[in-house]
């Protein structure tokens, strides 16, 4: 389970901005092209930064030779926005392009991916930056998207990527506070992380602020598709070089370094305690008393497929909770909740766990609950990805 101690879960601009490269259309989309090689040819995608409360204009062209979506993972955005054929769009067609147009609620770390798992292996996934409206004080901010290697590259014994890269460094300078914001775009692999050397102070997790409090032994662990930003102040000599390893193949991966300048202090003193994140919009209490229980069975869930519509699972008037038992009767797997954020719930039904998720690891046999207000209407996926296993399955449930 994810606790305070233990990780475990399984800027600034007035328009829409990206990595150099992105194509802008006349009337102010950004043109996002799937094909065999990524979003606009790379992997990850170009990285989308907005503001919260700003408008994001995405154009998908569909350069595949089969129908694609975009899903806007963690983003409670529009029903008909969510990417998710056939329950809230038809897939687009190859050849054919759909607009997704939508207001950003929640600043955060969010991301971009194909609606189904077998494309996003393929490459299909990019970061999506909400920036606080008063940023924080942090002196660099990083993304750090893990994933499968890019399929088609040669690629290293580990088979691992940040980035898309088999090894990245991140120059720092002795004093600085650094915001670190990880993604686990792989479909079907846990991201396993461990920061050498410096105290891991988690901030928000699944693009929501959490209370912040210290990684265990400066490790992270993410489910597929899970988030987390953390911050770190470089206190290390200058000249020091300190990894960022990945456990793989029973290993570890120094995927990433933090190198630091040999040259004089960006402060003279480390800088103070942190503050927590401003929050978002999300409900401050749930009423449980007339709150909807339902159960959701792992090993019920349909196969993942553009054209067919999977079994619903419930149905919620809008504004009401819902508690769900998730009961794993299979492997172990993530689970994806389209539309909303959730608490997990203590095991003894004597509170909530101090964050808000969207996706949520489930180990062999266990069950976990969840609770959330039931408050974007629609239809709403729910994904089921299994650990190192085969292609997601899903239910979905409607909020009226």
């Amino acid at each position: 389970m994810l606790s305070r101690r233990n990780v475990l879960i399984g800027c600034g601009c007035a328009a829409l901005t990206a990595r150099a490269g992105a194509e802008t259309a006349p009337d102010g989309f950004m043109v996002l092209t799937a094909n065999a090689a990524g979003y606009d040819g790379a992997v990850p995608g170009p990285v989308i930064r907005v503001r919260r409360g700003e408008e994001v204009k995405v154009r998908l062209v569909n350069g595949l030779d089969e129908p694609t979506a975009i899903h806007w993972h963690g983003v409670r955005l529009p029903n008909a926005m969510d990417g998710a054929p056939p329950l809230t769009q038809a897939a687009v067609a190859p050849g054919a392009s759909f607009d997704y147009r939508f207001v950003v609620p929640d600043a955060g770390t969010f991301w971009y991916r194909a609606s189904v798992a077998p494309r996003q292996q393929r490459g299909l996934y990019g970061a999506l930056i909400v920036a606080e409206p008063e940023p924080p004080a942090v002196d660099r901010d990083h993304v750090l998207v893990f994933s499968d290697w890019p399929p088609g590259a040669a690629a290293p014994s580990r088979h691992v990527a940040v980035n898309g890269a088999a090894a990245l460094d991140i120059a720092v300078r002795r004093n600085e506070r650094l915001r670190l914001r990880f993604v686990n775009a792989s479909a079907s692999q846990a991201m396993r992380a461990r920061i050498d050397g410096h105290r891991v102070v988690v901030m928000a997790l699944d693009g929501e602020p959490a209370e912040p409090f210290a990684a265990r032994d400066s490790r992270i662990v993410l489910g597929p598709g899970n988030r987390a930003d953390v911050f770190i102040d470089a206190l290390a000599a200058p000249g020091t070089i300190a990894s960022i390893a990945f456990a793989h193949d029973g290993g570890e991966a120094p995927l990433v370094r933090l190198v630091y300048d040999g040259g004089e202090a960006v402060r003279s003193v480390p800088p103070g305690e942190v503050a927590p994140l401003p929050a978002n919009s999300l409900p401050v209490r749930m009423n449980f008393s007339g709150a909807l229980r339902v159960a959701l069975p792992l090993d019920t869930v349909a196969a993942a497929d553009d054209a067919r519509a999977p079994p619903r699972l419930f149905a919620a008037e809008r504004g009401r909770t819902v508690v769900m038992a998730v009961e794993n009767r299979s492997t172990a797997g993530a689970v994806h909740l389209h539309g909303h954020h959730f608490r997990l719930l203590d095991r003894l039904d004597d509170g909530w766990k101090p964050y808000w998720l969207d996706t949520i690891l489930v180990g062999a046999g266990d069950t976990v609950r969840i609770a959330l207000v039931a408050d974007n209407p629609g239809r709403w996926l729910i994904e089921r990805q299994a650990l190192d296993g085969p292609a997601a399955g899903v239910n979905w449930f409607q909020v009226n």
